[in-house]
Parts: C-alpha cells; sequence; structure tokens
C-alpha cells in the first residue's frame, strides 16, 4: 500500500507557488534584515488560517514540523509578533491579486458565476450568555464579505469585504468585471438585491453573457419596466437559476472549515483576514478535490448546465 502524501504539505507547497507566481517583492524595505521574505509570512498567514490557531499557536506548531518549515523555505522561524506587524502593513488589495491567481489553479472553460454577500463575526461572544442576558451581536460588530463563486468548481473568483454595511447592488460590476478577467463567464446568477436594468444591460454588453436574477415586480401596479427585465420576466431558466444556491454552499464551506468569527480586532485587519481566508480556502479546495472529481466535474457537469 502506498503512502499518501500529506494533504497539509501539499497545502503548503501550493501556496507557495501561487504565492510565488505573484511576483511579490521578496522584502518589504532594501534596508531590512532580509532575514525573512514576504511570500514565507504570506505562507505562515495561510497556515493560521488552515490550522484555525492564532498567531503564537501557528509558531508553536511550525517548531514541530521541520518538513512543513522545509517547504516554506524557513530555517528559523520568526516571532510571531513579526507576523502580526507584517499583517499590518501588508495591503489588502495584494491578497485581491493573490486570490486572482488562485483561480488559475482550476478549468478556465466556460462556467456559471454567481454572487452574494454573508457576514463574519468580530467578536466571540457565548450564544447561551446572550440568551440569557437578552444582548444580541449588534450589526456593527459583524463584517460584510460579497464574493462571486464559480459554481462548477465551487472556487471564489472575487470578494470584497467592508465593515460599513452597504447595499450589496454596489459591488456587483467591480466583482463581476474582476472575475470576468479570468473565467468565460456563460451566466451570472444573483437574488433579487442585484435586479437592476443597468446590471442586465452591463451583463449582457460588456461581460458577454446571460444574467438571470429575479424580476422585482413594481407594488403599485404589479409592472416591470426596462427592456431586459422584461425579457427576464416572461422567460427564467429556473433549471440554471437554482445553481445560485451552491454560494450558500461555498459560504458554509468556508465557515465550517475556518470559521466564522475573524480574530483580528482592528477593522483594517479585519478585512485583510477575510481576503487570506478566500485565498486560503481556494487552494484547500484544489488540494483536497481527488482525481476522480476532478474528472466527473469538467467532463460531464458542463455540458449540462450550459447548453443552450
Amino acid at each position: 500500500m502506498k503512502n499518501k502524501e500529506n494533504r497539509l504539505i501539499k497545502f503548503t507547497q501550493l501556496l507557495v507557488k501561487v504565492v510565488r507566481k505573484t511576483r511579490i517583492r521578496l522584502f518589504s524595505c532594501r534596508k531590512s534584515k532580509h532575514t525573512y521574505k514576504q511570500y514565507q509570512h504570506i505562507v505562515v498567514l495561510g497556515l493560521m488560517k488552515y490550522l484555525r490557531t492564532d498567531y503564537r499557536g501557528v509558531i508553536e506548531r511550525l517548531e514541530c514540523m521541520p518538513e512543513i518549515m522545509k517547504a516554506i523555505g524557513l530555517y528559523q522561524l520568526p516571532h510571531y509578533t513579526t507576523i502580526n506587524k507584517f499583517l499590518q502593513r501588508f495591503s489588502r488589495y495584494r491578497f485581491d491579486r493573490i486570490l486572482s491567481h488562485t483561480v488559475d489553479l482550476f478549468d478556465a472553460g466556460k462556467c456559471i458565476l454567481a454572487i452574494d454577500g454573508t457576514g463574519y463575526s468580530t467578536s466571540r461572544f457565548s450564544w447561551y450568555y446572550s440568551m440569557r442576558t437578552g444582548r444580541q451581536e449588534s450589526r456593527k460588530s459583524i463584517v460584510q464579505s460579497i464574493a462571486t463563486v464559480n459554481t462548477t468548481n465551487l472556487s471564489i473568483a472575487s470578494h470584497h469585504s467592508c465593515i460599513k454595511w452597504g447595499h450589496e447592488n454596489t459591488f456587483f460590476k467591480p466583482l463581476v468585471y474582476a472575475a470576468s478577467k479570468k473565467l468565460d463567464i456563460r451566466y451570472v446568477l444573483g437574488d433579487k438585491a442585484y435586479d437592476s436594468e443597468l446590471n442586465h444591460e452591463w451583463v449582457s454588453n460588456t461581460i458577454g453573457a446571460r444574467s438571470i436574477i429575479p424580476v422585482k415586480i413594481g407594488w403599485k401596479n404589479g409592472t416591470v419596466n426596462g427592456y431586459y427585465r422584461k425579457l427576464l420576466a416572461k422567460r427564467i431558466n429556473c433549471r440554471i437559476y437554482h445553481r445560485r444556491s451552491l454560494v450558500e454552499t461555498v459560504f458554509s464551506m468556508v465557515k465550517r472549515r475556518f470559521g466564522s468569527t475573524l480574530q483580528s480586532r482592528l477593522p483594517v485587519q479585519q478585512n485583510k483576514e477575510v481576503g487570506l481566508m478566500c485565498v486560503v480556502f481556494n487552494v484547500y479546495r484544489r488540494v483536497s478535490m481527488g482525481f476522480s472529481y476532478w474528472l466527473y466535474m469538467f467532463s460531464t457537469r458542463p455540458n449540462t448546465f450550459l447548453s443552450p
């Protein structure tokens, strides 16, 4: 019986390749000590989310993992405060750049894109205590995250997180456009929050795809306005639209595997942590996909749902 390679080692090696592919500068400053490279810090942060621990805990675990240290290229471990300070000065938009490179790990065929939003808690409150005292978590302590998901392989294509809650329709065009740079989109799925004549027209003319979003009927006269909204109201492909629920599946997978509570306390750090979590999930998703499942996903299912 052959010994299979450890999944944690596979995850570390693949994360190193993805981060190195983004061509991030090896050192943040030319006058630094040049002891640790920036991609090594990012991989350590990814392992922190993968192992569901904190800054101190990931350094303590790496001390007992010489093979993981060898995969990262570390011969001595940094202090846990070094990892925290690196995350403070690292730009959140660079995590979006790394996330775009993780999309290349999956098949680049025609896909069905779904968009939706969720929230991450920022405080570890006790549900039993809040129920007994009548106190519930306020909306300000929840980070809003909006993501686009490739429903073919359940990977995150683009995302945006913010502390101040706003309407999800504001981020529809930027996220779908960012996903279109890496994916060949056939359909764009969303709930009624994204219903807008401008969105339907923009998806059709700019992206070259078809938007399947339920139309909100006017509550006064019960009419539908707009050319694209009228076409969609007459005929909507429910068989394809039902795949929008897979974006909720991805959110559930992320929260069950990496937790639904953010460890960072500063709002800027919390947004970076959500971006890091999306990167880690895509790499974890690619490693956990077996060969038989990979062959099934990209040989039969696209022909079933993308046929006209």
